[in-house]
C-alpha cells in the first residue's frame, strides 16, 4: 500500500479543536466544516510525528502518532480529511 493512501486512511481521524483533550473524549457528531483537502507531503518528522502538507487552500502542520508515518516520505501525495468542534471558551487563567 502506498504511504498516501496509508496516510489518507489514518488522517480521517485528524481533527482540530481548541482544546486536544476536550476533542479527543468529546463524540465528533456535531463537527462542523467537515472537507478533503488533496496535497503533497514537503516534509516528514516521523520520530516526533509531525507532517507537514501543502494544498491549494495553503500549507498544514499536522502530528500523527510517530509509527503511523513510518513509510511517509516527502513528494508523497495525500489527503486529508478535517473537521472542527467548537468546545466552546476557554478557561480563564
Amino acid at each position: 500500500m502506498r504511504a498516501g493512501s496509508t496516510i489518507a486512511s489514518l488522517v480521517a481521524a485528524v481533527l482540530l479543536s481548541a482544546t486536544v483533550a476536550s476533542a479527543q473524549s468529546a463524540p465528533m457528531a456535531d463537527a462542523k466544516g467537515r472537507h478533503s483537502m488533496d496535497g503533497e507531503v514537503t516534509k516528514v518528522d516521523s520520530k516526533r510525528g509531525w507532517i507537514d502538507v501543502k494544498t491549494s487552500e495553503g500549507s498544514m502542520k499536522l502530528h500523527f502518532p510517530p509509527d503511523a508515518l513510518a513509510e511517509v516520505k516527502k513528494g508523497d501525495r495525500v489527503t486529508v480529511d478535517l473537521a472542527i468542534k467548537d468546545n466552546g471558551p476557554a478557561k480563564a487563567k
